[in-house]
């Protein structure tokens, strides 16, 4: 039996269209037009999407005190920290400037930004699979699902929408 996909996603590339080869993302760590918003003071600039596995990298922004709600991980997620303080309600460290974290699998946390951060953070995450965002932290519910294709979609609708030239996105999908 041949292999299918298991997505009708359709990014408007055909697969020849479609590199395989290493690419560089080229990310504006500044106040560019670039930072998609993602929450209330939270913004993304893609890094990479990846249409065969779901999994996604980002270089996230958030302000000090701004908030992801509590979501569960599928996959497992690297971050390192460049800028600012940040951590998760369910863990007692704090991660700096320099900080690199390894998630498990099966992991569900609520990232905050710290209050008294110095500065806006900034964070890579190389995230494999989706995050199931939950309806409360304790004992929750499905409330969304986020994962590369997803993100792609909602990168693409934002480019759109602001007149951002979306061949930089189609760059990054691999």
């Amino acid at each position: 039996m041949p292999i299918t996909t298991f997505n009708s996603f359709n990014d408007g590339l055909a697969p020849n269209q479609r590199s395989r080869e290493h690419f560089i993302a080229s990310i504006d760590l500044e106040d560019g037009p670039h930072w998609v918003p993602y929450a209330d003071g939270v913004w993304i600039q893609p890094c990479h999407f990846n249409v065969t596995s779901g999994g996604f990298s980002v270089v996230l922004k958030g302000f000090p005190g701004a908030a992801l709600g509590t979501h569960y991980h599928i996959g497992t997620v690297r971050g390192f920290t460049m800028r600012g303080h940040w951590r998760y309600l369910e863990h007692d460290w704090v991660a700096k400037p320099g900080t690199f974290i390894y998630e498990p699998a099966g992991e569900a946390h609520t990232l905050i930004i710290t209050a008294d951060s110095p500065e806006p953070a900034l964070i890579f995450f190389a995230v494999e699979g989706g995050l199931i965002y939950l309806d409360k932290q304790v004992d929750g519910g499905f409330a969304a699902y986020e994962d590369g294709f997803t993100a792609l979609e909602f990168c693409l609708k934002y480019y759109r929408e602001t007149g951002l030239d979306v061949r930089k996105l189609d760059a990054l999908v691999r």
